[in-house]
């Protein structure tokens, strides 16, 4: 069973910050839904991600095969978008305040706070 998305209202400072909190809330609902194509279409074509402490990834498909794998080891995946901002120094950075709910194939569901940041590139995902 794939949990379906849901999240509490996002908070943005106003102006057209709610553009950079609709992107970072449709890709992550893309995410949650595994829709691989709308994910994509939510980022740069040289995307560079950074996941934990591994290495950064270059560009979408890239991306997607981590997360393919990632995936594959879970039944579902809720991302919990608590607030959104954009930093007052770089307003192409976009920062997301989150609870992420992991459910393992055994159904039990792992929820983890997190942040994750984003810089967009002519409204596109570029990190």
């Amino acid at each position: 069973m794939t949990e379906t998305s849901h999240r509490t209202s996002v908070s943005v400072s106003g102006g057209d910050d709610s553009v950079y909190a609709s992107r970072v809330s449709a890709m992550f609902s893309a995410l949650d839904n595994r829709d691989s194509d709308t994910v994509i279409g939510h980022l740069t074509g040289d995307v560079v991600v950074h996941l934990g402490n591994a290495d950064p990834i270059q560009g979408g498909g890239a991306f997607i095969a981590l997360f393919d794998q990632v995936l594959s080891a879970l039944q579902g995946l809720r991302h919990e978008i608590h607030d959104v901002w954009r930093a007052a120094e770089d307003p192409d950075v976009v920062i997301a305040r989150m609870t992420v709910h992991y459910t393992r194939l055994d159904g039990v569901v792992i929820s983890v706070p997190c942040c994750n940041v984003f810089r967009l590139m002519n409204g596109l995902i570029a990190e």
